[in-house]
């Protein structure tokens, strides 16, 4: 079995996901905040790099909330992905953004956020004692408004899919694109390719 613990989790999902990006000014993008929103902007967000992970979903929950085979979520450590104030709101911000939230544990590990006002999934909260994370949809991350691109997507593009038991198989993207595919959490769980070797 996999060794347990935060440490060795956080210490492996940051050495399978924060590789440099080819070409980047790390120096200039070390230190900047990713920001993102649901789909209506009424809620939003931004998280403090070093991203934890980011990682294609697909867990059975995460297929039905999407209505996809897998849905791309990035992580940070604790509560380095927060709610961001209004810039003209003082500190009661945070609770009145809170106030625009709908929550629901969809298991055991997880709770999950969504915006009242358009349905979309903001974030969610691991409950798991050895997993202190928060993670967003890749797609809610600032978008490019000439292209529509995530922006900074080399430094967030998925480098793991998990919960690969329950992947849809032959769709593009989840069999031969080169990603490590694990049986759930990176470093809490077998690589699949060791199981089916």
């Amino acid at each position: 079995s996999a060794p347990s613990g935060s440490f060795f989790f956080a210490s492996r999902m940051m050495e399978e996901n924060n590789k440099e990006p080819e070409g980047a000014d790390v120096a200039a993008t070390a230190n900047r905040p990713y920001k993102g929103s649901c789909l209506c902007g009424a809620v939003e967000v931004e998280a403090t790099p070093p991203k934890l992970f980011s990682v294609i979903c697909h867990c059975t929950i995460c297929q039905r909330l999407g209505s996809a085979s897998g849905q791309a979520l990035v992580g940070f450590p604790g509560k380095s992905l927060r709610l961001v104030p209004t810039p003209n709101a003082a500190a009661a911000a945070a609770a009145e953004q809170q106030q625009l939230l709908d929550s629901y544990q969809t298991s055991e590990g997880m709770i999950r956020y969504r915006c009242k006002a358009c349905g979309s999934s903001v974030y969610n909260q691991s409950l798991l004692p050895d997993l202190d994370f928060r993670d967003a949809p890749l797609a809610n991350f600032e978008r490019d408004p000439d292209t529509g691109i995530v922006e900074r997507l080399e430094e967030l593009t998925p480098t793991a899919h998990i919960f690969c038991q329950h992947r849809t198989p032959g769709l593009v993207g989840t069999d031969a694109d080169g990603v490590t595919k694990w049986f759930g959490h990176v470093g809490h769980s077998k690589r699949v390719e060791e199981v089916e070797h």
